[in-house]
């Protein structure tokens, strides 16, 4: 039984890692700007924030802008989307990390995305 485990693990962490160092959400040229869109509902408090540790040699932000989604006149809380653009500055590979959380509430992610961007 043990060896079983031991042997699922092995494969599961090996699977991991092969499947992220392949896998790229967006391959864009130097200079190329591109966006990704999140679906948000602002008036729940939340909103998507870029989580970064340092700047990025190799992405920079352009902008980010929310559209609501359409809707009749009278509803109230109607969700929409953030749509966050980016520029590939250097070639090189990336990690996005974005959180979905109520900026003044420590502790507040609800949600969590990553989005690995490769700058040819």
């Amino acid at each position: 039984m043990k060896k079983i485990a031991t042997l699922v693990l092995v494969i599961s962490l090996f699977s991991c890692s092969t499947h992220k160092s392949l896998k790229s959400d967006y391959k864009v040229n130097k200079n190329e700007i591109f966006e990704i869109t999140l679906k948000s509902n602002p008036t729940t408090g939340y909103s998507w924030k870029w989580i970064k540790e340092q700047p990025s040699k190799i992405i920079d932000s352009v902008s980010s802008t929310y559209v609501k989604d359409k809707s009749e006149p009278k509803i109230l809380g109607v969700g929409g989307n953030e749509i966050w653009k980016f520029k590939g500055k250097e070639t090189g590979v990336e990690t996005l990390v974005f959180e979905y959380c109520r900026s003044w509430e420590k502790n507040s992610t609800i949600e969590t995305k990553r989005f690995v961007v490769e700058v040819k």
